[in-house]
């Protein structure tokens, strides 16, 4: 779900913290070790589940990462960003959109694809690379473009 919040509301750290957050960043976007890659994303807040894969320079929130969960046995394939906010308000009126972006068990976020803040991926889902979602999907179903669309349902037993 998401909200609109002034700038900066809810930020539960301080301008060293968010650097080191940042930088933590960085090693998870090269790390040659899926491992490291999210151990490093763990450490910067965000929520991962066991089985979990993400890819090389996967962009996690770089402002509010304890936002965003990855369910167990979900994969984020390479240069995907997962965004938990949304700054364009910032000078119209001041204010964000933040929400909480959840990947669900099974699902597949194909390469290059944009996930926008408060967006559930559904179990079990698959995301077509290159793909902007901007609404929450279904279980069991294939979305792509941009912005993603319902493209098929697919039976829930993938394995």
């Amino acid at each position: 779900m998401k909200r609109k919040v002034k700038v900066g509301d809810g930020l539960r750290s301080n301008k060293i913290k968010r650097a080191i957050i940042n930088l933590l960043g960085l090693f998870a976007w090269f790390a040659p070790w899926k491992g490291f890659r999210m151990m490093f994303h763990k450490l910067r807040g965000t929520k991962i589940g066991k089985g979990a894969e993400i890819g090389y320079m996967v962009f996690i929130d770089n402002r509010r990462p304890e936002l965003v969960n990855i369910e167990e046995n979900a994969t984020i394939t390479s240069m995907c960003n997962i965004l938990a906010h949304d700054l364009s308000m910032r000078y119209i009126d001041g204010t964000e959109i933040i929400g909480n972006t959840i990947i669900k068990a099974g699902a597949f976020v194909g390469m290059n694809s944009t996930i926008m803040p408060g967006v559930t991926i559904g179990k079990n889902c698959i995301i077509a690379c290159g793909s902007v979602v901007t609404k929450d999907t279904e279980p069991n179903s294939v979305y792509g473009g941009v912005p993603a669309k319902l493209l098929k349902k697919i039976d829930g037993n993938l394995h």
